[in-house]
């Protein structure tokens, strides 16, 4: 069987900790303060292997935004930022790989752990030290206030303990569902949060450009299709359909590669299934999504089924092993996935 290792982003970043606890109220408008608002998502690009990552970025970029700045959230509440936030507390998991995108570390973070497990950030000591906040729907409070961070960025799952952390820092409602979307809106939010919006198109820009590259790369596999099947423990399979960001990266004409996808995967795109459930894949490549540190478990019990070793992608050697870093929807993990993709379908 065919195996494409990806190439690991090489990323060095310096975390400032400064000490302080900001005032916040959740609605703390000023007419003298900067107006801003959620950006709407727009086109926008990225790096070859070769080239210097996103993520490497100096944290220390000096930025030409004025403070202070009023952000308006998701729920519309008026949210004063006074200072450029060097103490981030980010109660959502998706939300570090963004800030990292942007040569940002929070100092803490619901799901470190697993944060650290990423290949495009299991290298960072930042990220692999940051302080654990607990379940992304369950957040320790006690240690939000022990910590005393600038800022607190949340979620519409985080409104019952709203007024709580409004005590702590100022907090922002953030539209998870959204990045998870796009990634682009993620980018150009975390951008204006910051004060660094001009470093936010240029990352996506930069991510754009490999993705129209990329297309020019793979123009000789344009014909050939492409299924995407993503598995947690090597038991139950599930195949990526339009929803899922891997899906948008691999076959999107504008957002992705443009590759064709299986006409027969597609039928059952979307949907958890066994073994069997695969059968009807006719696809020329396939690419297998799942834990790489289970990749030789799952490979070994493949090998010795029957209806895997059945398909035409397998049966030609064509199936390619990417890490699941690459399904989570931000702009690291989009970089991630479509250099793989790139690599694997070009040898």
């Amino acid at each position: 069987m065919k195996r494409t290792i990806g190439t690991l982003l090489s990323l060095i970043m310096l975390v400032g900790l400064l000490s302080g606890c900001n005032e916040a109220t959740k609605s703390n408008s000023d007419p003298s303060t900067e107006s801003s608002s959620n950006l709407s998502t727009e086109s926008g690009s990225n790096p070859s292997t070769e080239s210097t990552s996103m993520t490497e970025k100096d944290a220390s970029t000096t930025d030409t935004a004025e403070w202070p700045r009023t952000f308006v959230d998701v729920e519309g509440n008026e949210v004063v930022i006074e200072k450029k936030p060097e103490k981030i507390a980010s109660l959502w998991y998706s939300y570090p790989e963004f800030l990292v995108s942007l040569g940002e570390i929070p100092t803490a973070s619901t799901e470190s752990a697993f944060l650290a497990s990423l290949d495009y950030l299991k290298d960072i000591e930042a990220i692999t030290s940051m302080e654990e906040l607990g379940d992304k729907l369950a957040p320790n409070i006690e240690k939000i206030v022990e910590l005393e961070p600038d800022i607190i960025l949340a979620t519409t799952n985080h409104e019952e303990i709203y007024d709580s952390l409004v005590k702590i820092a100022p907090v922002v409602l953030l539209d998870r569902e959204g990045f998870y979307e796009d990634w682009r809106l993620g980018v150009r939010t975390f951008g204006e949060i910051l004060g660094k919006e001009t470093e936010a198109e240029a990352v996506i820009d930069e991510i754009m450009t490999q993705m129209s590259d990329g297309r020019d790369t793979l123009k000789s596999v344009e014909d050939e299709t492409v299924a995407l099947i993503k598995t947690w423990d090597g038991k139950s399979y599930y195949v990526e359909s339009p929803d899922d960001p891997s899906y948008v990266y691999a076959f999107d004409q504008e957002l992705g590669l443009g590759l064709t996808p299986d006409p027969a995967s597609m039928e059952i795109a979307g949907e958890n299934l066994s073994m069997e459930g695969l059968s009807v894949i006719q696809a020329d490549h396939i690419f297998l999504e799942a834990d790489i540190s289970m990749s030789q478990e799952i490979l070994e019990d493949l090998e010795n089924n029957s209806v895997w070793n059945s398909l035409n992608a397998v049966k030609n050697g064509n199936v390619y092993f990417l890490d699941i870093s690459a399904v989570t929807g931000g702009p690291l993990a989009t970089e991630y996935g479509v250099q793989y993709i790139i690599d694997a379908l070009s040898e």
